[in-house]
């Protein structure tokens, strides 16, 4: 899927350690990107790491080509996991990951070993 990011905005929060964007996803000739794509993409271009990208949402235009999206991009595990609630955490992963979450958490076992989000 081809599609172009642009970054209107990004700050620093240096309380939270992270970096905020606010972008432009055009996406002309094709549906709304899928979060993982966007997340890679955007992991490319900030020189970051994907595990620590989190996509909070991606608002869709009725008709339109180009979505815009926030993005948070932590610099280390630990304000990821304290910060970001369980629901975004898990639409961050892929869709394999996310069915097994919700299995184990259904059947109140343990899914924390699922919710890698890489080294400290």
């Amino acid at each position: 899927m081809s599609f172009k990011i642009e970054i209107l905005d990004e700050k620093k929060n240096p309380l939270i350690d992270r970096v905020e964007l606010k972008v432009n996803i055009d996406h002309f000739g094709n549906g709304t990107p899928n979060r993982l794509d966007v997340k890679k993409k955007i992991a490319a271009m900030q020189a970051s790491d994907e595990k620590l990208t989190i996509i909070k949402n991606i608002k869709a235009f009725f008709g339109s080509t180009q979505d815009l999206a926030k993005i948070y991009i932590y610099e280390n595990k630990k304000e990821l996991e304290f910060f970001e609630p369980f629901h975004i955490k898990v639409r961050n992963l892929p869709q394999e990951k996310r069915e097994e979450i919700y299995k184990l958490k259904k059947k109140k076992e343990n899914y924390n070993h699922l919710l890698d989000f890489g080294e400290q």
